[in-house]
């Protein structure tokens, strides 16, 4: 017959090999994971992912979603190509969507390089009401200008001003989204 001692040593080394079987390996998947259905992406579908879907129930939108299959995607957008500034007037890009991109750069060349403002802007609309606030604001650019900046799932807008009082510029945009 079985001392309590020796029940006790076989119940713990029962209960740690159930413990350890029923813990998936690193880098396995439940065979049920959908990673559309992870809608903040954390490698779980849990409560969090519910509240997100339960606060877009109802929402409607082109039915698009980038995926990335490289690490490496980009996509450029030629916002501006020789754009002509009057004097005192500016140039505005409207809404850049990002979704599915977390980062963007900008690359900018105005010909003069002086007597100008550009500014950046960020959009968010995840909730119901949407807002904006000021990104970036430079006055006098310089010739050629970049910077990269992580917007995951928010649109930009950039604005370029002539505050020049007597003479033209000629503006290029490029703008690179990328996974």
């Amino acid at each position: 017959m079985l001392s309590i001692k020796q029940f006790l040593v076989a119940s713990c080394l029962a209960l740690i090999l159930l413990a350890v079987t029923s813990i998936p390996l690193s880098g396995q998947q439940s065979s049920n994971y959908d990673p559309w259905l992870d809608y903040n992406e954390d490698g779980r579908i849990n409560a969090s992912d519910l509240s997100s879907l339960a606060q877009a129930y109802g929402a409607e939108g082109e039915p698009v979603k980038n995926v990335t299959v490289v690490g490496h995607s980009t996509k450029l957008l030629r916002a501006a190509v020789n754009v002509t500034l009057s004097p005192q007037s500016s140039w505005d890009s409207g809404l850049i969507w990002m979704d599915g991109y977390a980062k963007v750069s900008i690359l900018i060349s105005v010909i003069p390089s002086e007597s100008n403002r550009l500014m950046v802007y960020v959009h968010d609309y995840t909730g119901l009401s949407g807002f904006s606030w000021i990104l970036e604001q430079i006055n006098n650019v310089g010739t050629y200008w970049i910077k990269t900046y992580d917007v995951m799932n928010q649109q930009i807008r950039i604005n370029m001003s002539n505050t020049s009082a007597g003479s033209s510029c000629i503006l290029n945009v490029d703008i690179y989204l990328m996974a």
